[in-house]
């Protein structure tokens, strides 16, 4: 919580200062970064000029600086079709049969993003249709729930990062999409981009297995590192440091994160993370040592916000509009004390005025 600003007193007093920027703060569902940010840092207001929201990590909406955005296109662009794969699902077995080559594919679909941009503004859907016609066949492959053929998926999501497209933050009810002023750039890191993002992952989220590493950055279920990420992995592994907590099996950390932990600031407050937050990247295990709960925490579809008091997960919580009225149901996981329930109170507020719509809140505790 201290390395990701929500310690209170060490947060930074600006949100481009926010160190889990690195990493980005996810945006599902929409306005989850904006609460995550305001959590962070509680001055409150809108996010800067110089934050960004775009489709990054596993081509999911998240909040980065836009000074990195150089740095996270270079770690994210695949360097093969093995690397391409993970983008892709099922679509990439296709891809690979093929013989294409992918790499080229994704700065094919990114340059006829910025040429055949509809519009100051476009849905996805638009922008699909606009690209889809300027793509060689393999690139847009029959897409069955759509009953037509247009650009893949993961291809679309992965070359609007390197397009310089961003998400227009809204009420996520459609996705809409800007080109960005600047022409986008790729920092020249090389092979290195990766690993300098892997180590920020460490040092922000760990302690952590292979596997995290891997589910952090591949859209399909994976339970081992994939070939193309080894490298990369093994390049970092030497300077981390193996830990164990409570018995378990050890896990790696990064030992700026082990130096800094004894002198952390603890506090007993409760605190409304959204989903997704970037405090519940890592090792779910030790995140959520309970199982019965982690499966309420972690769900393929719609999870649920958490309750965090003194740095572990507590419960979890949902928001639900009815009028003017903000309703957020909370399930608490362990007994908490009065003024813990106060502070849930008190977050809901929180939570209200991030979204911005003058909405009154209540609070309804759930078994």
């Amino acid at each position: 919580m201290s390395a990701q600003g929500l310690a209170g007193a060490a947060s930074p007093a600006e949100p481009d200062e926010l160190d889990v920027l690195a990493i980005g703060l996810q945006d599902t569902p929409a306005g989850s970064a904006s609460l995550g940010l305001r959590q962070r840092v509680p001055t409150g207001g809108p996010a800067p000029p110089g934050l960004a929201l775009v489709l990054s990590v596993r081509g999911s909406p998240h909040l980065h600086r836009r000074a990195d955005l150089p740095a996270v296109r270079a770690a994210l662009r695949p360097r093969d079709n093995e690397a391409l794969r993970s983008w892709l699902g099922g679509y990439g077995d296709e891809l690979i049969a093929s013989g294409a080559d992918g790499p080229a594919l994704v700065d094919l679909v990114a340059a006829r993003m910025r040429d055949a941009f509809p519009g100051d503004t476009a849905t996805k859907g638009e922008l699909s249709a606009a690209v889809t016609p300027l793509l060689p066949e393999v690139a847009r492959p029959w897409c069955e729930s759509c009953g037509v053929a247009h650009v893949a998926e993961g291809l679309f999501r992965l070359g609007t990062l390197f397009a310089g497209v961003e998400l227009v933050p809204d009420d996520g009810r459609v996705m809409r999409l800007r080109l960005a002023s600047d022409e986008p750039t790729v920092a020249d890191a090389g092979e290195e981009a990766m690993t300098l993002l892997l180590r920020s992952f460490v040092r922000l989220a760990g302690p952590v297995a292979p596997a995290d590493l891997a589910a952090w950055l591949d859209t399909r279920p994976v339970k081992a590192l994939p070939v193309w990420l080894k490298p990369h992995v093994d390049e970092l592994v030497d300077e981390l440091v193996l830990v164990r907590i409570d018995g378990a099996e050890p896990l790696w950390a990064h030992p700026e994160a082990v130096a800094a932990e004894a002198g952390a600031p603890r506090s007993a407050s409760a605190r409304l993370l959204p989903p997704r937050d970037a405090y519940l990247l890592g090792n779910r295990a030790f995140l959520v040592p309970d199982r019965t709960v982690a499966r309420t925490v972690w769900r393929a579809l719609g999870s649920p916000g958490v309750v965090v008091v003194a740095g572990e997960v507590a419960g979890t919580w949902r928001q639900r509009a009815s009028g003017r009225t903000l309703r957020i149901a909370v399930t608490a996981h362990r007994t908490l004390t009065a003024r813990q329930r106060a502070d849930v109170v008190e977050q809901g507020e929180l939570v209200a005025g991030v979204r911005g719509r003058g909405e009154r809140t209540e609070v309804v505790w759930e078994e």
